[in-house]
């Protein structure tokens, strides 16, 4: 029975419905739960419950497997051989990516898939995995063995259960993603009209990542004629307008992050080097500052403003200033300049098998317009991009780098249900 309006009036009054917070608007998904009851779908899910610890133990064997930046290749050739066993198109091109198309049916959208190869630790890092307590240890065990693995086990299980598709999907290892994204910006500017969605497998499980983190990794260099402690009274210090500088960049004010969106800014000043003997002014110091955000203007509004402070010191103590790119990657836009990404099916998808397979969200907003992975390359080519986890993890880039084993299980199931829902599964 439809109460009268009089009386929906004074119960909107009296509870103050118009101070609710407003609901997450609704996105098109293209998952449902329909879907996971496909029985390709379904067989390709128990092949991961029923060969998990086939899975766990290639983890272990890819990630003892060393593989920094630039050094990715006999991780490459193991990962090709594994995809080449599926009888898959593979190949590995100039800059080192391995890339594997498994061929739809025809008519569907391709979707693409990918896992960063290379680790930050140096080649002789001891990366033996130790097992405890449902855990994982090692170096590169969590970022990013654990994504690598999970997608093979994926293309296998898709294999395996003769799950097929109506678009193309490609299974991509990167190389020099720890570098500035290199091998998958290298790879969509070569392949610029393939991908209609890119998924990057990284990150921790439950988070979906639709945007860009702008990050500028600069080195700050101050130079003079130097001098010998006992003629350095007055003289230029290339270290004294280093130390101001620093000082003064502190002071550049920066907008806070609120609503808990990741607009706003923050920099840092992480490492200072500078002169060789203890008795006399250095002839060159320099100090690295790295700069983030989302938004656009801002970066390139607080990087003039740094650059500025630099310049103004160097000439106000009668040094030489210079500054050096170590890593540039541009921001891909705040919330609002990033609604209509939000609401391409791709994320939402993304959120909805993430609670299928028994994620709870919490309070905390399902998916975020920001990102440091190899998905931030497609967000900025107009790419419909996301990030995704892998597993529960922690200490990356660390040597105490861990992560959860089952979780990993998780992680893989939500790479074939997205596989059959944005690829459009056949039949």
């Amino acid at each position: 029975m439809r109460a009268p309006n009089a009386i929906l009036i004074l119960l909107a009054a009296s509870c103050g419905l118009q101070d609710l917070p407003a609901q997450e608007p609704s996105y098109p998904t293209r998952f449902s739960p329909e879907l996971a009851a496909h029985p390709a779908v379904r067989d390709a899910l128990a092949y991961i419950d029923d060969h998990f610890e086939s899975q766990v133990a290639e983890w272990i064997r890819i990630t003892q497997i060393s593989a920094p930046s630039r050094h990715e290749g006999e991780r490459a050739a193991y990962v090709r051989r594994q995809l080449e066993a599926l009888d898959l198109q593979v190949h590995i091109d100039s800059i080192g990516n391995v890339i594997a198309r498994r061929r739809g049916m025809g008519g569907g959208p391709t979707l693409v898939f990918a896992a960063h190869l290379d680790t930050v630790h140096p080649m002789e890092t001891d990366v033996t995995v130790t097992r405890r307590n449902g855990r994982l240890y090692a170096p590169g065990v969590f970022d990013n063995s654990a994504s690598v693995t999970n997608m093979l086990a994926a293309a296998r299980a898709m294999h395996a259960s003769g799950l097929q598709t109506r678009g193309d999907v490609f299974f991509i290892g990167t190389v020099q993603e720890e570098l500035g994204l290199g091998g998958m910006d290298y790879w969509l500017k070569y392949n610029p009209e393939v991908a209609d969605m890119l998924v990057a497998l990284d990150g921790g499980l439950g988070s979906v990542n639709y945007g860009a983190l702008g990050i500028y990794w600069s080195s700050m260099v101050f130079t003079g004629a130097g001098s010998h402690t006992l003629s350095s009274r007055g003289r230029p210090h290339p270290a004294r307008a280093a130390a101001r500088c620093i000082l003064d960049i502190y002071e550049i004010p920066v907008p806070p992050r609120g609503g808990g969106a990741p607009v706003g800014a923050v920099y840092n000043v992480g490492m200072l080097r500078g002169g060789h003997v203890v008795n006399a002014i250095p002839q060159e110091v320099s100090f690295t500052v790295d700069l983030r955000t989302v938004d656009p203007a801002l970066l390139a509004r607080l990087d003039s403003a740094i650059v500025a402070t630099c310049d103004a010191t160097a000439r106000q103590e009668g040094v030489e200033f210079r500054r050096d790119w170590i890593q540039r990657s541009e921001a891909g836009g705040t919330p609002e300049q990033l609604a209509d990404r939000r609401a391409h099916p791709l994320v939402q998808t993304a959120v909805d098998v993430l609670r299928y397979l028994g994620h709870d969200f919490g309070n905390r907003t399902p998916a975020v317009p920001t990102g440091s992975t190899d998905a931030n390359a497609g967000v900025l080519r107009g790419v419909p991009s996301v990030s995704v986890g892998r597993a529960r993890g922690g200490s990356q880039h660390t040597l105490s780098e861990w992560a959860d084993i089952e979780t990993a299980k998780t992680g893989t199931k939500q790479i074939i249900l997205l596989a059959a829902a944005l690829a459009e599964i056949v039949g």
